[in-house]
C-alpha cells in the first residue's frame, strides 16, 4: 500500500483512495470527506509550513 499524509489532519492515508484533490500539479489524499472539503476551501492554509495538522 502506498501511503500519503492527509494535509488537514495529518493521518496516513492510502493513495488508492478516491478522496483526492489536485492542486498546483500535486495530488493530495484525505482520510475522509470532511478533510477533503476543508482543503478544497483553502488549500494554502493547509500547505503553509507553519500549519499544525489537527486530529
Amino acid at each position: 500500500m502506498a501511503a500519503a499524509k492527509d494535509p488537514v489532519c495529518g493521518m496516513e492515508v492510502d493513495t488508492s483512495s478516491d478522496l483526492k484533490f489536485e492542486y498546483n500539479g500535486e495530488t493530495y489524499y484525505f482520510c475522509g470527506r470532511g478533510c477533503k472539503l476543508e482543503f478544497e476551501e483553502d488549500p494554502e492554509k493547509y500547505l503553509d509550513p507553519n500549519y499544525e495538522p489537527h486530529m
